[in-house]
């Protein structure tokens, strides 16, 4: 299940998977690592195809928040 991001510290954690909707299509990251309030990121998923270039980026936890990202949690909790 698929959950906005509006507390990073509580619903973030290394390996973490979370997606940003752009007019209808998805993009799929892994948090790969987390320093304070920075979150780096892999590309593993693009409009449902696997990425095979490796592609990182840095978001602020105001950035996802502010984009509507959101996390995928787990349903058996």
């Amino acid at each position: 299940m698929w959950t906005k991001i509006n507390d990073c510290g509580k619903q973030l954690t290394v390996h973490s998977k979370i997606r940003e909707e752009n007019e209808g299509q998805f993009k799929v990251y892994d948090i790969i690592e987390i320093e304070f309030d920075q979150y780096k990121v892999e590309l593993i998923l693009k409009e449902n195809v696997q990425e095979v270039e490796k592609i990182h980026q840095v978001f602020s936890c105001e950035q996802l928040v502010q984009y509507n990202f959101e996390v995928e949690e787990d349903e058996t909790q």
